[in-house]
């Protein structure tokens, strides 16, 4: 669906999307999707307030940082490569591979002896995390009639809002009580059940009719299916991508950590990722204007739709927020306000709870007054600004005021509110065969938002202790703090004092930094603006 295809009511198809479930298939494929959705959602976030104590008992803190780092590099790089699958193969197939590979190795990491074992695992459930976030999400759309699509569209959002933000408070309770692994093997049984649910409910060739035949034919034999997979897959955009998105994770998680950011091997990760970002795009380009019949993992069509391209910029601006707010807040509050990790996730819940509001606000803005989706984007954005910003600039001090809560409030809902509305126009306007990747594109973005505003927090974070300690610690006690936190327990108590006003302003820069990003925000509406705006007009 071209721009100038898009008029003041948009509904992809004038009567109804097929393959929607009905009855009790219906609630049971909703949760099933919503379990695995949750899943994934609370896996991305868990292991940042449960780190250290995993660290303590398998030794290697060193090597702590690639626990993340390896779930990110895989998760990231496939979520457009399961998307594209989906399309190929089938929906349903991809989804139940994706999450089978997730839950396994979930048990994997829950097992693992030592680090280097966990990280490996990790990597695997990234890949299988990034299927199952990637196809839910579509799923989710497809699953109800057109005309109840913001009522599902909230309920996906939803889930996938409070998975990302009970992530910390789930994992700082596993770290209070020191059982590490129940992060990883609660996904097992979880899991198993969810996948049984989706194998039993959804019908074979969903989401399409029953009736419709499949992308590849099932009168086909199973050697003749993989012989066509292959000969039709982009499998050289997909190792682009992937080399793109790997490479650039990499230097952002290191740079200024392991190594600094002139480094060789920082700079050199950069410039692989920049010119694999360029040959993928250029790829992609040459076989749409070619018609080789090979299934592009981004179909260049996409490029031409200005509405499109505004809606997955909004992904990525809103993901550096969303991120940063998520891992970096309860931080502050174990570190400057000496929570512990589940008082530090208890305090977050202001900010946890009013962004699935502001999710489920947005579906009634958009479903029953019928505002342009502009409109709501812009009201989410200006309380982002006003709560990132007022948040930023709270006073020092060791106890926690009433009114931090509050503007976390308002940069929850906010954050919710804009999220939703992105994630609600994309497969509104694209063709039905584009939904998939056209979403899968948007959440990729996301996710390299997220990665960007921990990268660039954590540098932050790093600058300031190290610019503002040096002239009270010594380079081995700073080098010290950067490692653990923990040894601010073992300074004098008007050293500690002053060790945590560093950490705050350090803290109050980075939600600074997310607030910038929410009014980048802006630009995103700037580019879906139309006469006739947007708006999502039930039949």
């Amino acid at each position: 669906m071209s721009e100038k295809d898009l008029s003041e009511d948009v509904n992809e198809d004038p009567i109804e999307w097929d393959g929607a479930l009905h009855g009790l298939p219906l609630y049971l494929g909703a949760l099933g999707f919503g379990l695995a959705l949750f899943l994934t959602g609370i896996e991305a976030t868990i292991v940042s307030t449960s780190l250290v104590t995993i660290t303590n008992d398998l030794g290697d803190f060193g090597q702590s940082s690639w626990v993340i780092t390896s779930y990110l590099l895989t998760y990231t790089g496939f979520l457009m490569i399961w998307s594209k699958i989906g399309e190929i193969w089938r929906v349903k197939t991809s989804l139940l591979t994706s999450l089978f590979i997730f839950t396994a190795f979930s048990g994997g990491c829950g097992g693992a002896q030592n680090l280097s074992q966990l990280i490996i695992c990790r990597a695997f459930q990234g890949v299988g995390g990034a299927g199952v976030y990637s196809l839910t999400l579509f799923s989710f759309v497809r699953i109800v009639p057109y005309r109840q699509y913001d009522t599902i569209s909230s309920v996906a959002g939803g889930i996938l809002s409070l998975g990302l933000v009970l992530g910390p408070l789930i994992g700082g309770a596993v770290a209070d009580k020191g059982s590490w692994r129940w992060v990883f093997l609660c996904n097992v049984p979880a899991g198993a059940f969810a996948w049984m649910l989706l194998l039993i409910v959804l019908p074979a060739n969903f989401p399409h009719d029953s009736s419709a035949p499949a992308v590849i034919s099932t009168n086909t034999g199973a050697e003749r299916k993989i012989k066509t997979f292959f000969r039709r897959a982009d499998t050289f955009g997909a190792l682009a991508l992937l080399t793109a998105c790997s490479f650039a994770i990499a230097a952002l998680q290191e740079g200024n950590f392991e190594y600094p950011w002139s480094s060789g091997l920082v700079i050199s990760f950069l410039v692989i990722s920049g010119v694999f970002w360029i040959v993928f795009l250029f790829w992609e380009w040459f076989i749409s204007k070619k018609n080789l019949g090979i299934y592009a993992m981004f179909p260049w069509r996409l490029t031409s739709n200005r509405i499109f391209l505004g809606a997955v910029l909004g992904f990525f601006t809103t993901g550096l927020p969303m991120t940063v707010s998520i891992i970096m807040i309860p931080q502050r509050f174990q570190i400057v306000n000496g929570c512990s990790p589940i008082g530090a996730g208890v305090r977050f819940l202001s900010y946890a709870l009013s962004s699935p509001v502001g999710i489920m606000s947005c579906s009634v803005l958009t479903g029953r007054l019928k505002i342009p989706f502009c409109y709501i984007a812009l009201g989410g954005i200006a309380l982002q600004i006003v709560g990132l910003f007022l948040f930023s600039e709270t006073a020092f001090s060791t106890g926690i005021s009433a009114a931090q809560y509050a503007y976390l409030v308002l940069a929850g809902l906010g954050t919710g509110t804009s999220v939703a509305v992105f994630y609600m126009m994309v497969p509104l306007v694209v063709d039905g065969k584009d939904q998939s990747i056209a979403l899968s594109t948007g959440l990729q973005l996301r996710m390299l938002g997220g990665v960007l505003g921990v990268a660039a927090s954590t540098t932050i974070l790093h600058d300031y202790l190290k610019n503002r300690l040096s002239a009270s610690l010594n380079p081995d006690q700073v080098n010290l703090l950067l490692s653990s936190s923990d040894i601010i327990q073992t300074f004098s108590p008007e050293m500690q004092l002053h060790i945590r006003e560093v950490y705050s302003a350090a803290y109050s820069a980075q939600v600074k930094l997310a607030g910038g990003f929410s009014v980048a925000q802006l630009l995103s509406v700037a580019m879906i603006w139309k006469r006739s705006n947007v708006r999502y007009l039930k039949r």
